[in-house]
């Protein structure tokens, strides 16, 4: 499968708490952040149920 780079910006604290487990767990930040998005997309890929300002898919936004 290709894969495609891009580029997002998080908060510090998330970002330090992603270095934080990848280092306590000998993974890649790179490694971290591809499972976040596997598991969000696992959770919220059917495109027409998902509703990004439902209580639930809303959880940790700022």
């Amino acid at each position: 499968m290709k894969s495609v780079r891009i580029t997002v910006s998080i908060p510090e604290p998330q970002h330090k708490q992603i270095q934080q487990l990848a280092e306590e767990n000998n993974l890649s930040v790179a490694w971290v952040v591809r499972q976040a998005v596997s598991h969000f997309l696992e959770k919220n890929g059917d495109v027409q149920a998902f509703s990004p300002l439902s209580k639930q898919n809303n959880e940790g936004r700022d």
